[in-house]
């Protein structure tokens, strides 16, 4: 059985609090593959990942709610669900509070929309 990768590159991956960040993270079937930078998660495709750049964007772990807190009630890691919100600015900033450009549950954009079109079409 085949399993399509989404790769979300070219952003700050804040995984959980106190956790370093990074540029990329990969999912397959809505569970987190790899966390890393934007090599490491291209050198994880087959060829027929969907690559998404997330041109400078902020991704964030989300919990059981659609509301994007910072420090996060959730963590972002290997083996986890997908469930992560991308936004527009650093959510470490007090002075930043913008809405998430996308929310995706099981790595599927359930609001929103990812912020560059996709090398392949999403799914």
């Amino acid at each position: 059985m085949t399993h399509r990768y989404s790769l979300l590159v070219g952003g700050t991956i804040l995984p959980a609090l106190g956790e370093p960040s990074c540029s990329a993270i990969a999912w397959a079937e809505g569970t987190v593959l790899l966390i890393g930078t934007d090599d490491q998660i291209r050198a994880i495709s087959r060829g027929d990942s969907e690559v998404f750049d997330l041109l400078g964007s902020f991704v964030v772990p989300l919990g059981d709610e659609d509301v994007v807190t910072w420090p996060p009630v959730a963590t972002l890691e290997v083996g986890g669900p997908a469930n992560l919100a991308i936004l527009p600015g650093d959510p470490r900033r007090t002075e930043s509070s913008s809405s998430p450009t996308a929310i995706l549950r099981g790595g599927h954009v359930v609001r929103g929309r990812l912020p560059s079109e996709p090398e392949r079409g999403f799914s």
